[in-house]
C-alpha cells in the first residue's frame, strides 16, 4: 500500500464504517500486523486501522495559503 503522507484528506472504510477527512499520522508494525493512525480533522480523534482490513482513498488535497 502506497500512501501519501503530505497535504492529504483520506476516506476510509473499515468493517462497514465510513470515516472522513481523515489525516495521516503514522504506521507500525507490532507481531507482524501492520497498523494505520490517523487523526480526524474534524473532531481530532484519532483513529487506528488494521492496514489489510481498510479500504482507503485519497478524498482531497489539502489547500495550503502560505
Amino acid at each position: 500500500m502506497h500512501i501519501q503522507t503530505e497535504d492529504y484528506m483520506y476516506e476510509i472504510t473499515y468493517e462497514n464504517n465510513h470515516y472522513i477527512n481523515m489525516q495521516f499520522k503514522r504506521l507500525d508494525w507490532i507481531n507482524g500486523i501492520c497498523y494505520i493512525t490517523f487523526q480526524q480533522a474534524i473532531t481530532g480523534k484519532w483513529f487506528t486501522f488494521e492496514q489489510n482490513k481498510i479500504q482507503l482513498d485519497v478524498a482531497e488535497e489539502k489547500k495550503l495559503v502560505s
